[in-house]
């Protein structure tokens, strides 16, 4: 794919002026979140004296459940950045196949991605900016997780710099709300799903 040029400050004022016309959508939706992801251990507690592993099923429960909203907060986002309007109703959008081809992707990409991490930490951010538009593709174009996977790599391609600076920001602006506490976190959440839903609709012009 051909080099894009964008500008990471645009794109966060962009998402800025998005949040700032449904803020009490975006909110509610990153405290649902954030609510879910405690209960999110994929069913495993490990106990910190012991080390001994005990299966949980209501953990595994949440984790299901807060992958689903992660689904549908990305789809939302998506259309949201493109002028579509939402509500709350759209938080059950997300099918069952394109559900499982989302935990697909993400199990898959997560693997990569640690792997790559172990192995002196720049293969792991390399496989992070190539991998990083192919959740986004299974749930906006309804592909499976492998030609998503194939196609996020191709989108990137050349741009590598330039959506890690991206990333950089993002992470900065986690930082930020978090060292803001709640009301930080609250905010900078929302404003990081919806830049990055900006960012992939401007490689999917």
């Amino acid at each position: 794919m051909t080099k894009l040029h964008f500008s990471v400050s645009d794109i966060i004022q962009n998402s800025w002026d998005k949040f700032k016309s449904e803020p009490f959508f975006w909110i509610a939706l990153t405290i649902i979140n954030l609510f879910l992801g405690f209960f999110s251990d994929f069913g495993f507690n490990v106990d910190a004296e012991s080390f001994e592993t005990n299966f949980n099923p209501f953990g595994l429960l949440g984790s299901f459940f807060s992958m689903y909203l992660s689904a549908s907060i990305t789809l939302i986002a998506i259309n949201y950045m493109r002028g579509e309007s939402i509500s709350f109703h759209d938080l059950i959008k997300v099918d069952f196949n394109k559900f499982i081809h989302y935990i697909l992707t993400s199990l898959f990409c997560g693997l990569l991605i640690m792997i790559g991490l172990v192995f002196f930490i720049f293969p792991g951010i390399y496989l992070i900016v190539r991998l990083m538009f192919a959740q986004y593709l299974v749930l906006d174009k309804n592909i499976a997780f492998f030609d998503a996977i194939k196609l996020s790599w191709k989108m990137t391609e050349d741009n590598g710099l330039d959506l890690f600076s991206f990333l950089l920001a993002m992470l900065v602006l986690l930082i930020i709300g978090f060292f803001s506490f709640v009301l930080g976190l609250i905010l900078a959440i929302p404003i990081i799903w919806l830049a990055t839903a900006k960012l992939y609709l401007v490689f999917n012009k």
